[in-house]
């Protein structure tokens, strides 16, 4: 049975099960072969290919030279021979790519096999499922590989009417691929030393008290259920829907791991004794392929023929019959060498097959948090609290605090005491209050048992009136609204506090709202740690220490710029030294990079005993920054968990989601820490249970969730960090714990394998589209309401407005396309307007048409991320030169230049380097999420049409990428400078309209070049003859455009007032004092005039 391409197919279209080694396990009875092993002398039987490569290639018709982008792709050199010079100008980095192919393949064989493969039409193959190339090109179906061809060749082997499949994957020749799919004896490898979760918790005594945790499944199940959109996603099908998504997701991610296998690769010796090896693997310093301390690596060593230089052939064996789970043991991304440690490794046999796997161990720990959570929301939705709601006024005083970092003397302890706190501040009261009866006793409402924190039956609201708060109470028996009344709780109330809490964070309603009968004064009687902090920030801030807005998530929407981060870090801080929240929080964030960055800013806050940075075990020290260090616990050279007393202590801890599922294990959660306070004192105390009073008693340990960069974390990551905070939902344990989520749906979201799922879209997205937020007045979509209608719910979220990142020219597209035409721009840096690059000095943007062709190089690159474009590399460059030679840029690293293909960054890379800019800051798009730059070239790369739809089915290239095209312009905070082929970028309707603004503002470059021979042949457009179909001008001009245009003219008109809206012409302090007095006239308190 010959190991092609037809059969590899139809073999994984069976959907066969996943192996335990990871690979996929060839069906049927070829003829087995015995032979000896030819180190251990063992004999071995497996089954074999009919015929060798050799054989296999004097079957076939002999080829001419007309192939030639064959033979440019699969050409690898043998070992040892000269390296041929390249007439292409291939990137340095594109070249050591093709080690992965193995530098001991022959090349001339590798031509013979690929050019006679081609000649049967049969595509280049790999172990994985070929794609298809076709795609719709006006109307017709044409090769994605062919320049005018719109139909398959009429015969297989007219090689005159043959063009390669440019998405393919890069050949491989059968006999590596041979050895991979030959059964195998697995070996594994002694693991690295991780957390041993079970002698942690044996530790401080809970496995004597605690169920066991349940083990994650693996492989998963999959159930059927429709997964491609949320429409159908209820409380009930949760559980079958996430499943469903990332069983799907999986088996998408499979393939495309399988993409970075390396074959006939060298392992060198590091320790022979120690079985410790170091392999290259090109392309892990940006995570293609992802790999971590601890993984495993499958390796199967090669018995090589000296005359082929490939694989031995039948009736021999190519491998030692074995296959080695091999363990990585360290990572250097800067050099891109893996160590390894292989036992069972012949030492004599270097060569080898690698194989790149998906890691269990992550799977079975989102599956488990998936099962546990969806249980948890089934009980959880039982509790639903009832409306409407009454009002009761109560007179509050607020006073100052002295702050000083959590771990150190405070220097005013008076001002840290509990009577002023807000429960000690309500009169008549005047002395503190320790107990649940004490405080609701004093204005008449009886409750049944003790209680030291603030009281979450009531959320403060609003008032009108200075120094009194309004607290509301669910009435089932009146519909009225009735201020300054006292009553007792209802009946209804006894389910209200955090039973039910997890439905009102996942699937809340308008019903679980505040209402608002009042608008808010904008005055906040507080001490702020970051004096800068803008009005719509503190507001935020503000809302989640009172939570006006009730047991809800709160989300912050941060467009780029506009400082969620910062946000989110004051809040942490406000909420650590308010004497009333006596709780710790858990910080998270979707990456290490983000986590490392609210770990920096709150270091000057808190000392290490008092904040926690909790790394993986896999993290490696040098990817830790040296000043978190001191706020991170290592034990036997890894990460780990300090002792359960010192974590415990620790007000703040700071993870990210995936790395939070270390404390599920410890069982450090808010619902096994109550069980275990539980159950140890009913044994202590067997005749007193303390599950008679629903754990009121008993005060949880998290008070807090905050998530920053929500939108990037798909919503079974989330599901980690909640599991941490969630309350047992059949008890009435206190306080509701608060869970804040920052991020922007419009940036770049959760990264996933599965487009076709619903997976894609993250927790924070999903409940952004809710009525309670999405249909809210004062929604981000709203904003152009003069005056919200009263009475309306209180707003669970913040609308952040104020952007301090970028030039109001650059803002004015995002804006408008993406944010209502909200954004306001803060910055005043103009240093960059005169540079004579630009058309216009007052609009740092340029749109430089590229009419060059698109090439590509998919052996370089996998999974066909191999284009790229030379024209654009070196305008590009040239654009980057003129700005320093000019002396507008002194640093190269103050300007970035990115391109959505692999290929293309090496490119840039390659000739910046030639020029001498080694400095500049050259990368991926994505690599800039929550980066900025003084100056941003973005590359498009892409200029030939009939590819874009492809590229969109497979997620390349930035045309019809919404999100990405927001974060490439978003990066830029003095200038912008675009490359790219307007009849390309044309399809997707937001490059559109960047055109069209590009174009009726004159800050439109044709192309000095003309367009490409190559280009014209292929039947594409002159790039620099486009213009939009309905003219220059074809929808309205946004705000923001309006006020650059009135600011030109120096009008004195009624358009000055938008001027001085958008270009920030008035200080923020005027703004809101004019908006306090407006509301204080309209309600007859004439305090705050004058």
């Amino acid at each position: 049975m010959k190991h092609n391409a037809a059969s590899q197919r139809s073999h994984e279209d069976k959907k066969l099960p996943v192996s335990p080694s990871g690979l996929f396990q060839k069906p049927g009875g070829p003829k087995i072969i015995t032979i000896k092993h030819p180190t251990t002398g063992k004999a071995i039987n497996f089954p074999s290919s009919q015929k060798s490569d050799r054989e296999e290639a004097q079957d076939l018709p002999n080829v001419d030279d007309s192939l030639e982008p064959i033979t440019k792709v699969s050409h690898i050199p043998k070992k040892g021979s000269p390296k041929p010079k390249s007439t292409d100008q291939k990137p340095s980095s594109e070249r050591s790519r093709n080690k992965k192919l193995g530098n001991r393949l022959s090349s001339e064989k590798l031509r013979a096999n690929g050019l006679a493969k081609a000649a049967k039409g049969k595509k280049s193959t790999r172990h994985d499922e070929s794609q298809s190339s076709d795609i719709t090109h006006k109307g017709q179906v044409v090769k994605a590989g062919s320049e005018n061809t719109t139909k398959a060749a009429s015969k297989v082997g007219d090689s005159s009417s043959w063009k390669p499949d440019v998405y393919v994957h890069a050949y491989v020749p059968e006999a590596f691929l041979a050895v991979n799919a030959s059964p195998a004896i697995l070996l594994s490898t002694q693991p690295v030393d991780g957390v041993d979760f079970a002698k942690y918790v044996s530790a401080f005594g809970a496995t004597y008290f605690l169920d066991p945790l349940e083990v994650g499944f693996y492989p998963p199940t999959y159930n059927g259920s429709p997964v491609g959109s949320l429409e159908n996603l209820r409380i009930e099908t949760y559980k079958q829907h996430q499943s469903d998504c990332l069983i799907l997701d999986l088996e998408a991610q499979i393939p495309e791991i399988r993409t970075y296998d390396m074959f006939g690769v060298q392992l060198n010796v590091v320790d022979r004794t120690a079985e410790l090896y170091s392999l290259h693997v090109p392309g892990i310093q940006e995570g293609t392929p992802s790999v971590a301390y601890g993984d495993n690596i499958m390796v199967r060593q090669l018995v090589m023929d000296p005359r082929t230089e490939l694989p031995l052939a039948a009736p021999a064996s190519g491998s030692t019959g074995y296959q080695i789970s091999a363990v990585v043991v360290g990572v250097d991304k800067q050099n891109e060498v893996l160590n390894l440690r292989v036992n069972g490794f012949t030492p004599h046999l270097l060569l080898c097959n690698v194989s790149f796997i998906v890691q269990t161990r992550l799977i079975k720990s989102i599956q488990r948090v998936v099962t546990d959570l969806s249980r948890e929301l089934l009980d959880s939705s039982k509790y639903v609290e009832v409306s409407p709601v009454k009002e009761i006024s109560v007179d509050v005083s607020f006073s100052g605090r002295d702050y000083g970092p959590i771990g150190t003397p405070i220097k005013s302890p008076a001002a840290r005491g509990r009577g002023d706190s807000l429960s000690n501040a309500i009169s008549p009261l005047k002395s503190p209050l320790t107990t649940r009866h004490d405080y609701f006793g004093a204005i008449g409402i009886p409750v049944r048992s003790p209680m030291r924190e603030r009281p979450d039956y009531f959320s403060p609201m609003i008032s009108t009136q200075q120094n009194q708060l309004t607290f509301i109470a669910k009435n089932p028996q009146s519909h009225d609204t009735l201020q300054g009344e006292k009553h007792s709780l209802p009946n209804g109330l006894a389910h209200v506090g955090n039973q039910g809490w997890l439905r009102r964070m996942m699937f809340p309603t308008e019903a679980d709202g505040i209402t608002q009968t009042s608008l808010a004064q904008g005055l906040f009687n507080r001490s702020w740690f970051d004096r800068q902090l803008n009005y719509e920030q503190k507001k935020a801030i503000d809302a989640i220490l009172r939570k006006t807005y009730g047991s809800l998530g709160f989300l912050i929407n941060g467009p780029p710029g506009t400082g969620k981060t910062k946000t989110i870090v004051e809040t942490v801080i406000q909420l650590a030294y308010d004497s009333e929240f006596d709780g710790a929080i858990l910080v998270c964030a979707p990456s290490d990079p983000a986590a490392d960055t609210l770990a920096l800013r709150l270091r000057h806050a808190f000392k290490p005993k008092a904040m926690f940075r909790l790394n993986d075990f896999s993290r490696t020290f040098a990817e830790v920054p040296q000043e978190l260090l001191p706020y991170c616990y290592i034990d036997h050279d890894v990460f780990n968990l300090p002792p359960f007393k010192e974590l415990m202590a620790c007000k703040i801890v700071i993870t990210t989601c995936r790395a939070a599922d270390a404390l599920i294990q410890a069982r450090i959660t808010n619902r096994d820490l109550v069980n275990f306070e539980m159950n140890v004192r009913n044994t202590i105390n067997p005749w007193t249970n303390c599950s008679k009073d629903d754990g009121a008693s008993i005060a949880l340990h998290w008070w807090g969730l905050l998530v920053d960069e929500a939108a990037q974390a798909t919503e079974p990551d989330m599901l980690i960090p909640l599991a941490v905070v969630t309350p047992p939902a059949s008890l009435s344990t206190k306080p509701n714990p608060i869970f804040v989520m920052a991020g922007d749906q419009h940036q770049l979201g959760p990264r996933t394998y599965n487009k076709s799922t619903s997976l894609h879209v993250s927790l924070f997205e999903r409940l952004s589209t809710l009525p309670l937020y999405a249909n809210h007045p004062l929604a981000r979509k709203s904003a152009s309401r003069l005056s919200p209608p009263l009475p309306m719910l209180q707003p669970a979220f913040a609308n952040l407005t104020r952007n301090y990142r970028s030039h109001p020219a650059i803002l004015a597209i995002p804006s408008s396309l993406f944010y209502a035409d909200t954004l306001i721009p803060e910055i005043t840096a103009d240093s960059l307007e005169e540079w004579p690059g630009w058309n216009d000095p007052g609009w740092p943007i340029l749109f430089s048409c590229n009419g060059g062709i698109d090439d590509c190089e998919t052996v370089l690159v996998p999974g066909g991320g191999g284009w790229y474009n030379k024209r654009e590399a070196f305008k590009a460059i040239d654009y980057a030169s003129n700005l320093i030679e000019s002396g507008f840029i002194t640093l190269p690293s103050e300007i970035c230049i990115m391109s959505p293909f692999r290929a293309q960054v090496s490119l840039l890379r390659k000739v910046a380097r030639e020029v001498g800019l080694w400095e500049l800051n050259i990368g991926p798009m994505e690599a800039f999420q929550g980066l900025e730059s003084r100056v941003v070239i973005i590359c498009t790369t892409r200029t030939r049409r009939r590819f874009v739809e492809e590229d969109s089915m497979r997620g390349l290239g930035v045309v019809k990428e919404a999100n990405k095209f927001n974060v490439a312009i978003t990066r830029a905070k003095e200038g912008l400078v675009v490359l790219g082929n307007p009849w390309v970028l044309e399809t997707d309707a937001h490059w559109l309209v960047f055109m069209e603004f590009c174009r009726r503002n004159n800050l439109w470059r044709t192309d000095e070049e003309g367009p490409d021979a190559r280009m014209t042949e292929a039947g594409e457009l002159d790039a620099s003859d486009w213009a939009p179909k309905d003219g220059d001008v074809t929808r309205p001009l946004t705000g923001l455009e309006n006020a650059l245009r009135y600011k030109n003219q120096e009008t004195a008109d009624k358009g000055s007032e938008a001027v001085r809206r958008f270009m920030s012409e008035r200080g923020e302090d005027e703004i809101w004092r004019s908006g306090v007095m407006a509301e204080a006239a309209l309600l007859g308190d004439d305090t705050h005039s004058g």
